[in-house]
This record gives structure tokens, C-alpha cells and sequence, in this order.
């Protein structure tokens, strides 16, 4: 039986040592002796292979097995370190709601085209002298409030649904799974971008166990569809929705 460091283990998840004992905990499993020194615990491949499919991980391969001074550095790095992969990952998702943010307030930003202006008529010059201009009132000047950043599940480019909170990022789960049900009944609301098209999903609370709608605009009419309470609501009833939805583009 091949047992790993649990540096080794972190980095072939890609994850850090805190991350990796509570998986371990989560999956009712436990760090195995070294069968060569059994003051040394470590992770068998067996269990690695088993946290990898559990968390959708994919193992990465050791190149060349490191020497034992090196080895002793590695397992004594900060855990900060180690977490990077997983907060750039974190990072990149939320520059994607950034930037989707951005879009939609240079929307409400855009301008109106200016009203055309007429010839000017002739008038009399009159000694009265003419009115000052009213002063604008403080209510129109007040700012308009910032758009709200609500999660986005969308189709990824390597055949995946990805769950993005606007404040955590990429969050550690698929949609159809126990987790993405969860997450679903404590959510007011999300976008939805799959194959077939796109929608605002609302959560529908005064309705017996939670019933979504799906919601869109298009060419100023507001178009609405009843999609599943919280334990229905999986990707295929969200990709029928947006494809109904889209085809009132035609």
C-alpha cells in the first residue's frame, strides 16, 4: 500500500493541509501510518483517489520525488501558500461579476440620444426682464442606487456548470447534488447562463415548497415561466426554461 505525505496529498488536490483534514473527517476517514516508519502518517492512494471524485478534483502527477530536506521544507510552508490555487480560482470569478457589474451600470449610464431642436422664433424684445430659471430640485440629484450582484450558475467552456457567489466565488459543488438543493432553498434569487439561453430566476417564498419562476426581458416586454419548487430545480428544467424563453427572439 503506496501512503503519501500529506504535503504530497495537498499537492495533488491542490488544496491545503486544513482543507484536506477536514475532507478526510467529512468522508469518515483517517491518515495511515507510513508502512516503512510508523511515526509518520500519511494519506493512501486509495483514500486520495476517493477525496478526488467526492470533490470533482482531478490528481495531479509527481514529477520526480522530491529529496527528504526538501520534503520536510514543504510540509512546513504556511497554509496560505498551499491555498493559492484554490483563491485565484476564487479571484477569477469574482472579476467576472465585476465585470458583468460594470456592464450592467454602463447600461443604466448610456445617455439618450438629445431631442432635435427647432428653428428659433422671432420674438419681441420686451423691457421686463425674463424670469431666472428655477433651481433644480436636491431630489434630482440624488445618485441612483448600485445594481445588485446576485450568484450566476452558468455552462463553463469545458462542458461544466459552474455556482458563482458574488462574495466566495467558485463555490465546491455542482448543480443535480445534494449540496446544489441546499444551496437552492436558502437563495432569493440567481442568473441562469446555459446552452440554450438566459434568465433571472426568482424565488417564489409564498409558495408551498418554494416554487421558482424564471424571468427575462426582451424588446420591452417581460416574459415569465413557472419552473420547480427546490427539490426539482435541476439543470434540465433550467435549460428548457431558457430555451422557451430565448425562442421569443425569432
Amino acid at each position: 500500500m503506496t501512503v503519501l505525505s500529506v504535503a504530497d496529498a495537498c499537492r495533488r488536490l491542490g488544496i491545503d493541509a486544513k482543507t484536506l483534514r477536514r475532507w478526510l473527517a467529512d468522508a469518515q476517514l483517517s491518515l495511515q501510518s507510513h508502512p516503512c516508519d510508523g511515526r509518520k502518517k500519511g494519506v493512501s492512494e486509495e483514500h486520495l483517489e476517493l477525496l478526488a471524485r467526492l470533490h470533482h478534483r482531478h490528481i495531479a502527477s509527481l514529477l520526480a520525488e522530491p529529496p527528504a530536506t526538501v520534503a520536510s521544507d514543504l510540509s512546513e510552508l504556511p497554509t496560505t501558500l498551499l491555498a493559492l490555487p484554490e483563491q485565484i480560482s476564487a479571484l477569477q470569478a469574482q472579476i467576472i461579476a465585476l465585470q458583468q457589474q460594470v456592464a450592467d451600470l454602463l447600461h443604466l449610464l448610456k445617455p439618450h440620444a438629445p431631442l432635435p431642436v427647432g428653428p428659433a422664433k422671432s420674438r419681441k424684445r420686451s423691457s421686463t426682464p425674463a424670469p431666472s430659471a428655477p433651481r433644480s430640485h436636491p431630489e434630482a440629484l440624488t445618485p441612483r442606487k448600485p445594481v445588485p450582484v446576485i450568484p450566476r450558475v452558468e455552462y463553463g467552456e469545458k462542458g461544466h456548470y459552474v455556482v458563482i457567489c458574488p462574495k466566495r466565488g467558485v463555490l465546491p459543488f455542482e448543480p443535480d447534488t445534494p449540496e446544489w438543493f441546499a444551496w437552492v432553498a436558502k437563495q432569493s434569487s440567481f442568473r441562469f447562463v446555459g446552452k440554450e439561453g438566459h434568465f433571472s430566476a426568482h424565488h417564489e417564498w409564498t409558495t408551498p415548497r418554494g416554487a421558482w419562476r424564471a424571468h427575462r426581458q426582451i424588446r420591452n416586454h417581460s416574459y415569465n415561466l413557472p419552473l420547480a419548487p427546490n427539490q426539482h430545480l435541476t439543470i434540465a428544467v433550467l435549460e428548457q426554461a431558457a430555451h422557451a424563453l430565448h425562442a421569443h427572439l425569432a
